[in-house]
């Protein structure tokens, strides 16, 4: 038990928090690249076996499916329990279960519905991952930087997000698709290594009493967002953001194979176009910042996506497709950046898990259903013009919430 007094000593000291930090962003962004490296072969194995927009969207809903039930018990549970704990297990599930895609693939029994059940399973893991990582970067980040942490955090993985699926194209083309998932694999090697070193700051009691049934701790989550105005309206934005602007990530495979006719090499240089832009963009918001600043950045972000979505729309091919998807992805990350902030800036200690839990689960589910949804549609109406006409809806959205947002937040 005298572990703890050293731990609050160390945590004093600004230099090991820096220093742990960068290590935590390294070891996140080194996971991160093997996971967008498998979340590249994934959709690309789906639409090679099905070249149908509609798979390629189910295989995105596994977040949906996973993320409904798994995000509000994964926050209660964020705040009951011990970090570093909590967040050795859940990347220990998560590399078993890389191991057994490898498996499938090299066995050749992947099949469209495995690979559905496989991915909600990897989305349950992820999904339990999320909200411990996300308060393990705030109790790493040095003091009064929150909002600077998060923005190198997405660094890290935007960068991730880059190499990632440029990786896997090049793995894909030479070295087989098996080769992608030994890859991610391997990656984790780097994060249980920086997990030993930052234990004696992670490795503490759970934030939140247990003196409650779990299921309280999940209602109080729900109705803590409810009754708190700026945060409510907060989850709005997010959630228009999430199911009509970010969509187009998933639906990757489909653009580059269907819409512009490539292989995997376009599906990599897609992915990695929106992760330059998601690099400039969070490099931008490494400056310390208000909260009424961040809420304006958030606003102004939204309307900058819709835009540069609905210019991707009206593309012909990758030369302007590409720069369009950039853009779209310096807006995106900005957007995120300044929505995480606020929403761990203006909750209470003891509701943080509970709130950024929730708020992952937004993120991650309604860009999945969104994603369905236009897959779906896609066979139908062109998929281009659909994430287009999302964006619009998207923008007409924020534009009417701007008046309320400017008396709660300017």
């Amino acid at each position: 038990m005298t572990a703890i007094p050293e731990a609050a000593a160390l945590d004093s000291s600004p230099e090991p928090r820096i220093r742990n930090f960068v290590l935590f962003a390294a070891a996140q962004c080194a996971g991160a690249t093997g996971i967008w490296a498998q979340k590249t072969a994934v959709g690309w194995l789906v639409w090679d076996l099905t070249h149908s927009p509609a798979w390629v969207g189910a295989i995105a809903l596994s977040d949906l499916i996973a993320a409904i039930w798994v995000a509000p018990f994964a926050g209660a549970i964020a705040d009951r329990s011990n970090p570093y704990r909590l967040i050795r297990l859940t990347q220990l599930f998560a590399m078993a279960n890389t191991g057994v895609v490898w498996g499938l693939v090299v066995a050749g029994l992947a099949s469209p519905l495995l690979l559905l059940a496989w991915a909600v399973i990897d989305a349950t893991f992820q999904g339990f991952n999320q909200p411990v990582r996300m308060l393990v970067t705030g109790s790493l980040a040095p003091e009064g930087r929150l909002s600077q942490a998060i923005a190198a955090n997405s660094i890290a993985f935007n960068l991730a997000r880059t190499i990632g699926p440029a990786i896997a194209g090049l793995l894909m083309l030479y070295s087989g698709i098996s080769s992608v998932f030994l890859l991610n694999a391997c990656s984790f090697v780097a994060v249980f290594a920086v997990l030993l070193h930052v234990r004696r700051w992670i490795d503490r009691p759970a934030s939140a009493p247990r003196s409650t049934r779990l299921i309280g701790d999940v209602r109080s989550g729900f109705a803590y967002i409810r009754n708190t105005g700026p945060i409510a309206m907060l989850f709005l934005l997010t959630l228009s953001f999430a199911l009509l602007a970010r969509p187009f990530t998933e639906l990757f495979p489909a653009i580059a194979g269907g819409s512009f006719a490539g292989g995997p090499e376009l599906l990599a240089m897609l992915m990695s176009a929106q992760g330059i832009g998601a690099l400039i963009g969070a490099s931008w918001m490494l400056k310390r910042r208000s909260l009424q600043v961040l809420a304006r950045i958030s606003y102004a972000s939204a309307l900058g996506i819709a835009a540069s979505l609905v210019v991707f729309a009206l593309a012909a091919g990758p030369l302007v497709a590409l720069p369009a998807i950039a853009v779209a992805g310096l807006f995106h990350v900005a957007c995120n950046i300044a929505m995480q902030s606020m929403a761990q800036l203006m909750s209470a200690p003891a509701m943080r898990g509970r709130v950024v839990a929730l708020y992952t689960l937004i993120f991650r589910a309604a860009p999945a259903l969104g994603a369905f949804v236009i897959g779906i549609l896609a066979q139908w109406i062109d998929l281009q013009a659909l994430i287009g006409l999302a964006a619009a809806a998207f923008a007409l959205a924020v534009l009417v919430m701007v008046p309320k947002a400017r008396r709660l937040y300017f």
